[in-house]
């Protein structure tokens, strides 16, 4: 029997509801590209006008974004006195000095999670820098730290000496200066994390650094973009449909490590979605012929 064209187009219509939905992650981190300012910034060191980033300690970290366009050291974007970078999302980034001529100094950027972690929960952070142009010097090590409560605001403007749940690999010297570098990791929380800190947390003596073609004498520094935090889903046994067509049991990494295909969050094998391939049907008469 044809189906209607009229019938056939509800069908199609209908399907997309019918189907089911996979929940997207969603980021912990508010103003992530540092898109909403409440005002524009005249200079640097106003990363406070990119709510609600701020720095945690005295460094003067920095907003930069699309509406700062006067005068040879407005923190515009894509140009500013560090150079000219594009930002990776929308019209606006950040800027840090990660390691310093000036001994030990460094900038933070610091912000409220919208809520805290989860125990035992594993969450996936991530971000992106580009080297800015003036930048003679790179560095290998940029992460974040993931405090219960703010840090600072702090009199001091030196390192912060915390161990970071994420961190760029040592030796991967952050170097590019045309585009961004993703710089991204999984970690288990603790439980009650509210703050996320991004940086270095390495001081002078346990920095590595690289040379670049640069002139700018005062250390290195950075543009940060899109950070990052979701929650990493716990891997759950579905069915899996294996080579000989039998179902099992198994998380999706366990199934194709045996060559298997996963049939998706809340699937089941009774009754059983693989697809067996259909046996070989003899007639009769070709039996008896083989028999005589």
């Amino acid at each position: 029997m044809k189906l209607s064209y009229r019938f056939a187009a509800a069908l199609l219509a209908l399907a997309p509801l019918a189907a089911p939905r996979v929940a997207s992650a969603v980021n912990l981190v508010p103003n992530p590209s540092f898109e909403t300012i409440s005002t524009c910034p005249l200079g640097f060191g106003w990363l406070y006008v990119a709510t609600p980033w701020d720095a945690p300690t005295a460094g003067t970290s920095d907003a930069l974004h699309a509406c700062a366009v006067s005068g040879p050291f407005a923190p515009g974007v894509p140009y500013n006195a560090m150079g000219n970078q594009v930002a990776n999302t929308g019209i606006a980034y950040a800027g840090i000095i990660p390691y310093s001529s000036a001994p030990d100094y460094r900038e933070y950027l610091q912000a409220p999670l919208n809520s805290p972690l989860v125990a035992n929960a594993t969450y996936a952070f991530s971000f992106r820098v580009s080297l800015a142009d003036t930048c003679g010097l790179a560095v290998d090590r940029l992460g974040a730290y993931f405090s219960v409560g703010p840090i600072g605001p702090l009199v001091q403007n030196t390192t912060l000496l915390v161990t970071p749940q994420v961190e760029s690999p040592a030796g991967g010297f952050l170097t590019n200066k045309t585009g961004w570098t993703p710089i991204s990791g999984t970690f288990v929380a603790a439980g009650g994390e509210t703050h996320v800190i991004i940086g270095s947390f390495r001081d002078d003596a346990n920095t590595n650094t690289t040379a670049v073609t640069g002139t700018w004498p005062g250390g290195t520094y950075y543009y940060v973009d899109d950070v990052s935090v979701e929650v990493v889903p716990p891997a759950v046994d579905q069915a899996c449909c294996l080579p000989d067509a039998t179902c099992t049991l198994l998380t999706p990494a366990e199934c194709q490590l045996l060559g298997g295909t996963p049939m998706g969050v809340g699937t089941s094998c009774d009754p059983n979605p693989c697809d067996p391939t259909p046996a070989k049907k003899s007639s009769w008469g070709g039996l008896k012929a083989i028999y005589r």
